[in-house]
């Protein structure tokens, strides 16, 4: 039986500006933060600001963001683009809470964002998922010329394979040869 991949609806600007613009206190900036890292969302929402190493100096190439939860357990270490730098730059923090994307819970974090942002979606007619972010940002990057392995390697997919049947079916016979092209990029 050949295997269905799920619809990808990759969310418009304004979808993703309506979206957080109903969400409570961080969560405004959740999405587009997701936008910009290709993140899974509880990746995401367990992120805390010891993990983000380099903001003394908050320009891209100095700023990543060490993400310890994750979907096969692996640690693993992203640089952050200019976007997401910008992003963090304008979250407050909290003294109650260690997370990026806190609140005043007794976890002090948000512990199912992919339920409220599916409300919060149906309210402003997102017409996506949040998860739909990530793929968007994993096309968007394929696009711009990064190679397939470093798109797998940056987002998490345990195999290039992964990554291969999700997004090359976006991408023209000429862009997909691109990707593939320059190997593993160092990324491997």
């Amino acid at each position: 039986m050949k295997e269905v991949l799920p619809d990808i609806i990759p969310p418009k600007e304004k979808a993703i500006k309506n979206l957080a613009s109903r969400a409570p206190g961080t969560l405004k900036f959740y999405p587009k933060f997701l936008d910009e890292t290709g993140g899974r969302v509880t990746e995401m929402a367990r992120l805390k600001w010891s993990d983000i190493q380099g903001m003394a100096n908050p320009v891209e190439g100095n700023v990543v963001a060490i993400l310890r939860v994750t979907k096969g357990a692996k640690i693993r270490t992203i640089e952050l683009r200019q976007e997401a730098i910008d992003i963090l730059m304008k979250i407050p923090r909290s003294n109650a809470s260690p997370f990026v994307f806190w609140n005043g819970t007794e976890h002090g974090y948000y512990k199912d964002p992919s339920s409220l942002f599916w409300e919060y979606g149906q309210e402003t007619g997102f017409g996506a998922r949040l998860h739909d972010l990530r793929h968007k940002f994993a096309i968007e990057r394929l696009m711009e010329g990064w190679s397939i392995y470093r798109v797998q390697k940056y987002i998490g997919h345990g195999s290039v394979l992964t990554t291969e049947r999700y997004y090359l079916r976006f991408l023209s016979d000429e862009q997909q040869a691109q990707v593939r092209a320059d190997g593993d990029n160092g990324f491997r």
